[in-house]
């Protein structure tokens, strides 16, 4: 099972940064995906987090995306701080 607020919440925020920098439907570089592992609980955790679009073999080319209700998450946190922010 899956806890999307605490994977935000262990994300680093230049981690965080970078995801949303990149927006919500992008391909995760094996860097990202290390890096939602670790958010996650460790080596391979963040599978629940990402999936793959397009073919699965061979393996060293596909292609993985956020879920899209944990890019969902992602940015809606983004919105919600953007706007808090504006109006102090």
């Amino acid at each position: 099972m899956t806890d999307i607020q605490g994977l935000i919440a262990a994300l680093l925020p230049e981690d965080l940064a970078v995801l949303r920098q990149r927006g919500p439907d992008q391909s995760l570089d094996r860097d990202m995906l290390d890096t939602i592992d670790r958010a996650a609980g460790g080596p391979g955790e963040g599978r629940g987090y990402y999936v793959v679009r397009g073919s699965l073999i061979p393996q060293e080319r596909r292609q993985y995306y956020l879920r899209e209700d944990v890019a969902a998450a992602i940015f809606a946190s983004w919105t919600l701080e953007g706007a808090t922010g504006a109006d102090t």
